[in-house]
């Protein structure tokens, strides 16, 4: 047990030891300004995004008018205080109204039936001996007029008609119906119906009294004349009962979502629209300084990511400088014409615009590094940053679909552009897929028909916007960055460019050479992958040197050949100038640097064969002659395109020196191939990144379009006159035509050799 713990905490020290190494590989990886960029880039997306979360600041109040629409520009909960009250109204309206004992109701209702009968008898005083019908009216008026007391005629003819005696028993049991029914246990509400059904419980008593009719109507009707509620309302007691059920309701929490109206344009503002505005921030807008910090996060993150990705696949990309400044002022830029564009315009855009002007924003930056940087990178740029649209245009991510596929159609058009034709291509499947995803993902939202038109509307707009901004933004950028994209390599391969119109002219051999070199360039980098387009072109401007002194290159000479005059080391001297020279105008006629290294390049250092073999039999068999005087500087191609125009540079002129009268295809391949194992033996291929599979590749398809370029011919025969004579006896005077005396050639490739000595 002893030991395994051992060889566990050995194993684990280990483990740390390896993250340390990693860590510091890691942190002498990132250099300093690489970090600077990164913190710097980070810093101002999160600013940018900060500053478009605080929302416009929303004055209005109760009863005004909104003249615009105000959304959500975030979720968030809040007190809807009309509901709250509403809640609470009916809370409170459940709470009975609250009673206390009348400590004198009992002695008010004894008093009550005491008083009825005194003046029943004062007035029965009064009356004597009256007639009954004027006594009968004195008695209503004091008991039914002055004290309300119910009397109907027959028991007003009672109560003058009975004696003392009689009043007397009639008045204590009025007395005791009263106070027994004012006893009862629940006791008698004031102001409910408990009053009534105590006057209805007297009368059913009465009713069952051992006495006259007339009797209990009078006893029924005064003891419900001093009929007294035994609870009393109290408004304090219910008050108090009211507010402990008010405090007990809870508020009425509701949700805004993002995007969601606040209100409408013409609306009338409510409480429940302030209490929304106050829950957004709206009337006191602030940055929430916790948001603040999860944003720096993210955007970081962000950040982060791309770096790694970059150091990870795209390490050309990460290890220059200007490339790094360049991705971050195009996603900057972009995101800060989104914050600000609309503005900047003096257009007023609403959310839904504003969203795709975002699209627009993301779209037109992945495009943009998908033609100055990589494809890729695009993409991943775009992935990352469609989602930062969906936040910026108030959390709706079908903003962010939208931009997503905007973009990724914009990647996959414009890293393919090779002519005009592409580019409207490329426009027209913009259109077609910023409409479709704008439809299908507002139809899912829940749109209007109306909307979804100005979605459309709008997103046609933003790709013819995104193709041109992209256009300029390329012929703007790829110069001062120093970067070649395919867009510049199309307007360079023009035949009209001034540079190549001056090799037509002043070197016309040169340029039939360059535009053959340049087919076949372009059909090897299509055959393994590499950049056909920039093949090409490179082919085109290779010997632009040669303008300089096109008459000491055979190509171009039509009658002597200046280098039987000059001695081999002078002839190496002025032939290789060509490279110097070609440089010299490359960057007089501001070329790209890409372009400038393939001319620098396209020899390598490979050796000046013929010269140096006329050097060696000037020596009379001293074999010391120096090689390197007798080398191009070079450098050796350092990639695909650079090696394939070498490669394709050497096999055209040697086939087309060997076999231009006697084309034989067996002939082709076997200097193709003999050309490929020279450079290769010599070592010239060593720095770029051809592999043996991609030369035998690139051999087949030398072989293909030469044998294309040089194939045999019919002879035609030659025209005779009227007589049948030949035509070319009568122009020289001579019995066959007039030909140049050509040079045989015993092996194959000495032709190429006497070529290369001319230069080409």
């Amino acid at each position: 047990m002893r030991s395994a713990k051992s060889s566990g905490s050995r194993g684990h020290g280990r483990r740390e030891k390896s993250l340390a190494r990693s860590l510091r590989a890691w942190l002498r990886m990132v250099e300093t300004h690489r970090l600077t960029l990164g913190l710097f880039t980070a810093i101002v997306l999160t600013a940018i995004t900060a500053l478009h979360l605080v929302p416009d600041k929303v004055s209005l109040e109760i009863g005004e008018i909104s003249t615009k629409e105000v959304r959500a520009p975030r979720a968030a909960r809040y007190v809807d205080t009309a509901a709250t009250e509403r809640l609470r109204r009916q809370y409170i309206a459940t709470v009975a109204p609250q009673y206390e004992v009348d400590a004198y109701a009992t002695a008010t209702a004894e008093a009550a039936v005491n008083h009825a009968f005194s003046r029943l008898e004062t007035v029965r005083g009064q009356v004597a001996g009256q007639p009954l019908a004027e006594r009968m009216h004195r008695v209503r008026a004091q008991l039914v007029d002055e004290l309300g007391v119910p009397l109907t005629e027959e028991s007003t003819e009672a109560a003058l008609t009975v004696d003392k005696q009689t009043l007397d028993l009639l008045r204590g049991r009025a007395r005791h119906l009263v106070l027994s029914t004012m006893q009862h246990p629940e006791g008698i509400r004031e102001g409910t119906e408990d009053l009534r059904r105590a006057a209805d419980s007297i009368a059913e008593a009465a009713a069952e009294l051992a006495l006259p009719a007339p009797q209990r109507d009078l006893v029924r009707a005064i003891a419900q004349h001093a009929l007294r509620p035994t609870l009393a309302f109290s408004a304090e007691k219910t008050e108090r009962a009211r507010r402990q059920v008010s405090a007990m309701v809870k508020p009425v929490i509701a949700e805004i979502l993002p995007g969601e109206p606040v209100i409408h344009k013409g609306e009338t503002v409510t409480q429940a629209h302030l209490d929304k505005f106050t829950a957004l921030g709206l009337r006191q807008p602030r940055l929430d300084w916790r948001g603040g910090i999860y944003l720096a996060l993210l955007m970081t993150g962000i950040v982060g990511l791309i770096g790694a990705y970059l150091y990870r696949y795209h390490r050309p990309i990460y290890n220059d400088r200007r490339l790094l400044w360049l991705l971050a002022l195009v996603v900057v830029g972009s995101l800060t014409a989104f914050k600000v564009g609309g503005s900047a315009l003096g257009i007023k855009l609403d959310t839904t615009q504003y969203g795709y002007f975002g699209v627009l924003c993301i779209s037109t930056a992945s495009m943009l590094i998908s033609v100055l940087l990589h494809p890729a990178l695009a993409v991943v740029v775009a992935a990352l940053f469609s989602l930062h649209v969906g936040i910026m245009a108030s959390f709706d991510l079908r903003f962010a679909g939208v931009a997503l596929f905007s973009s990724l159609v914009g990647i996959h058009g414009f890293s393919r552009i090779r002519d005009r034709g592409d580019l409207v291509r490329t426009l027209l499947a913009l259109c077609l897929a910023n409409s479709l995803a704008i439809w299908v993902l507002g139809s899912i939202g829940g749109d209007t028909l109306q909307n979804l038109v100005t979605g459309v509307a709008w997103g046609i707009g933003s790709s013819v916007l995104s193709c041109l901004v992209t256009w300029l933004g390329v012929a703007l950028l790829e110069r001062p960055f120093g970067i070649t994209t395919h867009i510049g390599l199309l307007e360079l391969s023009d035949m009209n460019r001034p540079l190549l119109r001056r090799l037509l002219q002043e070197s016309p051999g040169t340029y039939i050479h360059s535009l053959n070199v340049g087919q076949l360039a372009e059909a090897a980098a299509e055959a393994i992958g590499a950049d056909a387009l920039l093949a090409r072109v490179g082919a085109y401007y290779h010997d632009i040197g040669k303008v300089m002194r096109p008459y000491c290159f055979v190509e171009n000479q039509t009658l002597e050949n200046i280098h039987n005059r000059l001695n081999p080391t002078l002839s190496t001297l002025v032939v290789t100038s060509h490279i110097k020279d070609g440089v010299e105008l490359a960057r007089e006629y501001r070329l790209p640097g890409v372009i400038q290294e393939i001319i620098r390049s396209h020899h390598g250092t490979g050796l000046v064969k013929y010269f140096y073999h006329q050097a060696m039999l000037a020596s009379e068999g001293d074999h010391r002659v120096p090689e390197e005087q007798f080398r191009y500087e070079g450098p050796r191609p350092r990639t695909k395109e650079a090696g394939i125009i070498m490669l394709a540079d050497s096999v055209e002129g040697a086939v087309r020196s060997s076999l231009m009268e006697r084309p034989d295809p067996a002939r082709i391949q076997a200097i193709v191939t003999r050309i490929i194992k020279e450079k290769t033996g010599d070592g010239q291929l060593d720095e770029c990144d051809l592999t043996f599979r991609d030369l035998t590749k690139i051999g087949v398809t030398f072989t293909r379009i030469l044998q294309g370029m040089f194939h045999s011919r019919i002879k035609y025969p030659e025209p005779l006159t009227p007589e049948g004579q030949k035509l070319d006896a009568i122009d020289n005077g001579h019995g066959s035509p007039a030909e140049h005396p050509a040079i045989p050639f015993d092996e194959v490739g000495d032709r190429a050799d006497h070529r290369e000595a001319a230069g080409t």
